[in-house]
């Protein structure tokens, strides 16, 4: 007897569905996080305190509870309706609150090109609100048109911004490109021997660390740096992230979630520090949008994603959320063989380079940064009322729960996985010695992607 070999799937079949209270509650999420970050530029602030702890509540509500299917569906006017509102709401921010703080501008006629591209986004979603957009397929592209606009203005108007990332990514590039290893390298400390590095990195004026990303990032940063700055990348990667999450399962609630990533209030903040976090969104949305519509590809991508950042450990697990039924030995072998056998390819061989520069730079450099009491954390918040520094291994205790809580209680498919990450990652953010904008600015990506990718929300029109 010849057995018959069951077809190797991955996301959640089409008779399935997301529940639209995880959609709703990471909207809330982005939206939430999306304030926090911009009271104090992503720094400990009782206002962006008590943003985080909403985002964490809505998180943990998006995950563990269930509501009978016959309460679900009237969620779907109001959600539209809401983040319509929250979207005008982070307009009016970005138009009273200045994009960036290194801006080389004299007067308000500087900023007007500013004011004009929050213009053309403001009308670019008003249009996407219909289910049938007046431009149709085009309608997203008019949207991403806007920000790729402000985002090279940003680059522009802020051409030398005073942060070491900005250092880091530029000469790493220069190191990379001229046939030299950038994990071996030193970087000048900017900040004059600063306490932002841990005990003994900064020596003498130097960083004594090369670049701290794992090379798919400093790779994906190459072609903004032939075009001049390593920024234009960065922008393209949340470009790409948005398009994505829009074609994957469009919808006006997709539509209205790129938005809400793509127009926080501090969108063009992370833009000018040249923060590497919107790779990673953009890897998250690669994801989505593989599995929903060229799942063969998905462990490849997988992979991909998987190598752009450290944290990413946690989205290993929460990967058994993209197969739509429970996967057999074989088949998990197949699939996390491929993702893991992509990664290294674009790993090993850097690491091999010099294996002991390269674990120092990306991975030992990690444990040995110092707390950060300005931190947008619980931990600093704790600190800072007079307590003792707690442990940080409550960060991977409390992400792994909620990982697990993922894929436990969330259905199949990929708004689930991104939901899973997305939540797992804010409670590690949170509960670590360390987080800032451009953290939360992932969380915010990932959150959009969660809420926009629901298939409560959508039919897959076949117009946009």
């Amino acid at each position: 007897m010849i057995a018959t070999r069951r077809a190797w799937t991955y996301t959640a079949c089409p008779m399935t569905f997301d529940r639209r209270l995880t959609g709703l509650c990471f909207a809330l999420v982005a939206f939430a996080l999306g304030q926090g970050v911009l009271v104090a530029n992503g720094n400990l602030h009782p206002v962006s305190i008590t943003s985080l702890t909403v985002a964490c509540i809505a998180a943990f509500l998006a995950v563990v509870v269930r509501l009978p299917s016959h309460f679900e569906f009237p969620f779907e006017r109001a959600v539209l309706v809401l983040l319509t509102g929250a979207f005008a709401h982070q307009l009016y921010q970005l138009v009273i609150t200045p994009p960036g703080i290194y801006l080389q501008v004299r007067s308000l006629n500087d900023l007007a090109p500013f004011y004009v591209g929050l213009a053309l986004a403001g009308l670019s979603v008003g249009l996407s609100l219909s289910s049938r957009p007046l431009l149709g397929a085009a309608t997203p592209v008019l949207m991403v048109s806007a920000f790729v606009f402000l985002g090279t203005w940003m680059i522009k108007t802020s051409p030398s911004p005073h942060i070491d990332v900005f250092v880091f990514l530029k000469d790493a590039s220069t190191e990379l490109l001229s046939g030299k290893n950038p994990w071996a390298m030193t970087f000048p400390d900017i900040y004059g021997n600063s306490p932002f590095y841990g005990e003994g990195v900064s020596v003498n004026g130097r960083v004594m660390s090369g670049i701290p990303y794992f090379p798919l990032s400093l790779l994906l940063v190459l072609p903004g740096h032939l075009l001049g700055d390593v920024r234009y990348a960065l922008v393209a990667a949340s470009a790409l992230a948005a398009l994505l999450l829009m074609y994957a399962r469009p919808s006006p609630m997709a539509r209205l979630m790129a938005a809400v990533y793509l127009f926080h209030p501090r969108s063009f903040f992370v833009v000018e520090q040249a923060w590497t976090d919107p790779q990673v969104v953009f890897g998250l949305a690669a994801v989505v949008f593989v599995a929903t519509r060229f799942p063969k590809a998905l462990p490849y991508v997988f992979g991909l994603f998987l190598a752009s950042k450290q944290y990413l450990v946690f989205a290993v697990p929460a990967g058994l959320l993209l197969f739509e039924q429970k996967p057999t030995r074989q088949e998990l072998v197949r699939f996390f063989g491929i993702a893991f056998g992509v990664g290294a390819l674009v790993t090993v061989p850097f690491f091999l380079w010099n294996p002991g520069a390269f674990w120092f730079s990306v991975v030992k450099l990690q444990t040995i940064q110092p707390f950060r009491t300005e931190s947008m954390s619980f931990l600093a918040w704790w600190v800072q009322q007079g307590h003792d520094k707690p442990s940080t291994a409550w960060a991977f205790l409390l992400a792994a729960l909620v990982v697990g809580l993922g894929v436990w209680r969330l259905p199949k498919g990929p708004a689930s996985f991104a939901a899973t990450v997305a939540a797992s990652l804010l409670v590690f953010f949170a509960f670590n010695k360390q987080a800032f904008c451009n953290y939360y600015a992932f969380v915010i990506g990932a959150a959009a992607i969660a809420a926009g990718a629901n298939r409560s929300n959508s039919a897959d029109e076949v117009d946009a």
